[in-house]
This record gives C-alpha cells, sequence and structure tokens, in this order.
C-alpha cells in the first residue's frame, strides 16, 4: 500500500513539520521515513503541525450546526458563533508568535479589516446606541474580524491549505446528505426541530421555502440561497487543491448537487463563473498573459452590453434568473435604500427599520445595500477596500521569489476565483451568519497567500506531483537532478 492510498484511508492531517506536501509529491532524500516507521501519524507528527487540521475540524465542522441551535448567554450563541470566537484566540496566539519570530509580512488588509470593524460599531453606536453591539448587527464586526484572523494566520499558508481542503469536502458531504434530508422530508426539518428545542427567537424568516413544487433545502444554514452559494464557492477550491482525480471529481459533483437541492439560480449562474474561468485557465496553461485578456474581454463586453442593450440590468435579470420577477423586485429595494441613506449617508440608519412600500419585507438581498444600511457608504467603501488589500503586501518587505511556491500559487488562484464568485453573488444576496463568516475566511485566506508568496523568498520552490489538482500548473518541464541522485543511490542500495 502506498502513501498516498493510506491517505484515503483515513481522515488525518497530510502535514509534517509544519508544512504542508502535495499528494503524488516525493520529498528530498532523508526526509521522510519509510513508510513502514510512519506507521501511527498521528503520534508522529508534531502537535503544532496538526493545528490547522483541528483547527479547520472545528469551525468548518461548525458549519454542521442548524442556524436555529442557539442559546442565550447575553449574546445568542451559536455553533459558528462559538467556533468563531475559538479562532480569535487561536488567530491571535499564532499572530503574536509570527510577530515574535519576525516572521509576518503586513498586508494592506490586515490594517484596513481593523477600521472596518471599528467605523461598523462606531456606526451603530451612533445611530442606535450602546445596546447594538450585543445585537445579531453588531456580533457581525466581530465575527468577520475572527473569521479573517483564522484564514489569514491559520489556512491562508502551505501548511494550512492541505488540512482545510481535507475537512471542507467531507463538510461539504455531510451537508449535501442534510439537503437531501430536508428534500425527503418535504421541509427544513433540520430548522424546525433545532427551533422548537431550543427556543432561541433571532428574529429572522426561518420557514421552508419552495420552488417547482419542491423544498428549497439550506440544512444547517440560515437560508437556501446562502446554501447553495456556499457550495458554489467551494468548487475552485476542491477542483484546484483536492488530491487526485477521483477527489475533485467527487468533490464537484457533491457541490453541483448543493447547488441544485438549494433551487436559487445566483448560486447556479456563480458555478457557471467557476467552470468558465477554469476551461480558460485550462486551455491557455502556459500562456501568462491570459487573466490580463480575460480582463479586457470582460471591459469590453460590459461596454457593449452599455452602449447597445437598453435596460441591460433588468435584460440580464430576465435572462439568467429562475424568477424574473424576483429580479425586479430587487431593483425596487436599491431605490429604497437610497431613499433612506439620503439623510445619513455617513453612518447609515442602524438597527432602524428602512422606509419602503407596504408590499415589501424587510429584507435587503444584497450584501452591499445591508452593509450601507447598517455602516453607511463609508462601511461599503471600507469593505471594498479591505477585499482589494488582501492582494497587496507591504512594498518595503521583500519581493515575490523568482521561482514562486507553486502550491500557494494554485492556492491563491483557486481562492480568488471562489471570492469572484461571493462578490457576484453579493450583489443580489445579503450574507450574514454562515455565508458572512466565509467571505471573511476567504478574504483573510487570499490575504495569508499573499503573505506566503514572500516569505519564501529566495527559497527554492518544492515540485508537486501528479495528485495535485487538475488545474495546477507545474511550470517549466524539466529533470529534477535531486530524483536522479535518488534513482542512483537506490540502485547502489539494491546492488
Amino acid at each position: 500500500m502506498t502513501a498516498h492510498a493510506a491517505h484515503g484511508s483515513a481522515l488525518t492531517p497530510r502535514v509534517r513539520a509544519g508544512s504542508w506536501t502535495p499528494p503524488g509529491t516525493q520529498a528530498p532524500p532523508g526526509t521522510q521515513a519509510p513508510l513502514r516507521a510512519q506507521a501511527p501519524l498521528r503520534a508522529q507528527v508534531p502537535l503544532r503541525a496538526q493545528a490547522p487540521f483541528w483547527a479547520a475540524l472545528i469551525l468548518l465542522g461548525a458549519y454542521l450546526g442548524p442556524a436555529e441551535m442557539a442559546v442565550k448567554v447575553g449574546i445568542v450563541l451559536t455553533t459558528l458563533r462559538l467556533a468563531l470566537l475559538i479562532m480569535l484566540a487561536w488567530a491571535g496566539a499564532v499572530l503574536a508568535s509570527r510577530l515574535a519570530s519576525g516572521r509576518y509580512v503586513f498586508v494592506l488588509s490586515d490594517g484596513l479589516v481593523l477600521v472596518l470593524v471599528l467605523w461598523m460599531e462606531l456606526a451603530l453606536y451612533a445611530t442606535t446606541g450602546p445596546e447594538a453591539v450585543t445585537s445579531a448587527v453588531g456580533l457581525r464586526p466581530v465575527e468577520f474580524l475572527s473569521a479573517y484572523l483564522a484564514g489569514r494566520f491559520i489556512f491562508g499558508r502551505r501548511a494550512g491549505i492541505g488540512p482545510f481542503v481535507q475537512v471542507l469536502l467531507v463538510v461539504v458531504g455531510l451537508l449535501v446528505l442534510l439537503g437531501l434530508v430536508d428534500l425527503a422530508a418535504g421541509e427544513n426539518i433540520l430548522g424546525r426541530l433545532a427551533r422548537q428545542y431550543f427556543g432561541v427567537d433571532r428574529n429572522a424568516l426561518y420557514i421552508t421555502q419552495y420552488r417547482m413544487g419542491l423544498p428549497r433545502a439550506r440544512a444547517s444554514f440560515e437560508h437556501a440561497i446562502l446554501f447553495g452559494t456556499f457550495f458554489s464557492v467551494c468548487a475552485p477550491l476542491l477542483y484546484y487543491l483536492s488530491p487526485g482525480r477521483l477527489t475533485w471529481i467527487a468533490g464537484l459533483g457533491l457541490c453541483l448537487a448543493g447547488i441544485v437541492l438549494a433551487l436559487s439560480s445566483a448560486p447556479m449562474l456563480a458555478f457557471g463563473i467557476f467552470a468558465a474561468l477554469a476551461t480558460f485557465d485550462r486551455l491557455l496553461d502556459r500562456a501568462p498573459w491570459r487573466w490580463a485578456a480575460l480582463l479586457v474581454l470582460v471591459v469590453y463586453g460590459i461596454a457593449m452590453l452599455l452602449a447597445f442593450v437598453d435596460d441591460p440590468l433588468r435584460t440580464l435579470v430576465n435572462l439568467f434568473t429562475l424568477e424574473p420577477e424576483t429580479g425586479v423586485y430587487r431593483f425596487l429595494i436599491w431605490e429604497w435604500v437610497a431613499y433612506n441613506l439620503q439623510p445619513t449617508p455617513w453612518f447609515g440608519i442602524g438597527l432602524r427599520d428602512w422606509v419602503r412600500l407596504s408590499t415589501m419585507v424587510s429584507s435587503v438581498d444584497a450584501l452591499w445595500l445591508g452593509q450601507a444600511l447598517h455602516a453607511g457608504y463609508v462601511g461599503v467603501a471600507l469593505l471594498a477596500l479591505v477585499i482589494v488589500g488582501a492582494f497587496f503586501a507591504w512594498p518595503g518587505r521583500a519581493t515575490p521569489p523568482r521561482r514562486p511556491d507553486p502550491v500557494v500559487g494554485t492556492a491563491a488562484k483557486a481562492v480568488t476565483i471562489a471570492l469572484v464568485q461571493m462578490i457576484f453573488v453579493s450583489f443580489t444576496v445579503h450574507y450574514w451568519g454562515t455565508c458572512w463568516a466565509f467571505f471573511a475566511l476567504l478574504i483573510g485566506m487570499r490575504a495569508g497567500l499573499t503573505e506566503a508568496a514572500r516569505l519564501d523568498a529566495g527559497q527554492p520552490a518544492p515540485r508537486p506531483g501528479p495528485g495535485f489538482g487538475p488545474g495546477f500548473h507545474r511550470g517549466p518541464a524539466g529533470p529534477d537532478p535531486r530524483h536522479g541522485r535518488a534513482r542512483r543511490e537506490a540502485r547502489r542500495a539494491d546492488a
């Protein structure tokens, strides 16, 4: 039995000495003991090296707890919020260790996320008062910061990528099973049972929604559209970073199943964006100019749409939504939110209900509109800057290495595509709870990968083997002299 086969038999951390080796990678001679000597893997791997695995198990495992499964202890505490509090302390300890050892590169989003969190709390205090801090809206900045720090300092590095994807694949499979339970029961049964048992009213629309005569599955999530969005953004992570062909095929199949169970058009479109980008990347794998060319094509297409189509936004809504009337309704929300922000553009309206037509519900179907109502236009701008800042490190630090780490590069590509998907969906969906935390987690991971590309400056990059994901770019082909020496030494030993 090979080491790769042994990996598939159990959920164990694939890390050693603080670094993740992608499946199929051959370590340099003398750095890895024979398989017989590795037999209890968990006993031999240092506890510190296993940390990303256990962190992923705690954070992603919390996604299996229904959103209604909550207790009130001053604040409403869910499984996700409990996990985020653990991540806040954990990531803070890692940050302190990195600062002490000098292994920290300042990424622009690190400073911007603190400004964003402080502004969101200040805006709530200015518009509603101190009691707003312990409300669901007041906890949003803390949730965002906790998830960002977890992605930034635990999963946004080479040692954290493998364990994160390993646990993510299992959680995706379990969530699909929970969605099938909803479908079989004909309702969101997990949410209903959890609400009846725990009895905490979170003032949300936790009711079963139907489409085409079928219940829209949401399993442990707050809403079916958030359920589908989660699967659509997991697709690029599993496609690019799964350990082997069967694994990524199974991962994509599970993601498609989850999207279909949610019966929501926005996640379906987001998956289409991923499929288009992955195909484009695969076809032009060796062309370094491919992403710049794609950006030019996108800008050109938008310009043509605006120039030659009457009311382009409504036309797109009619073409790409399962129920076009829902898109028209969202246009009304944008118009009324803008009306509400006219007197208070800086801080928003806080927890006050927004003025609207009597036929409209209180839900705001866009992340950016919800952010504007709670933190004003300044809060919207800061959130956008945090996303952009995750791609840029402090310029005074060492530049990226001449031979960049291909694992970090592939992970950065996967996380970037996932962020593009979430930004796309965010214009039609308001993120809270599960997806709000996952959005912050991805931003933090992208910032961590920006740092990782600079920490290893001047060091030779590893050469991942054939077990890495299908989107992996191996760079120039050529023999590795280490492998030749290893083969010669093996032949001499056999003689």
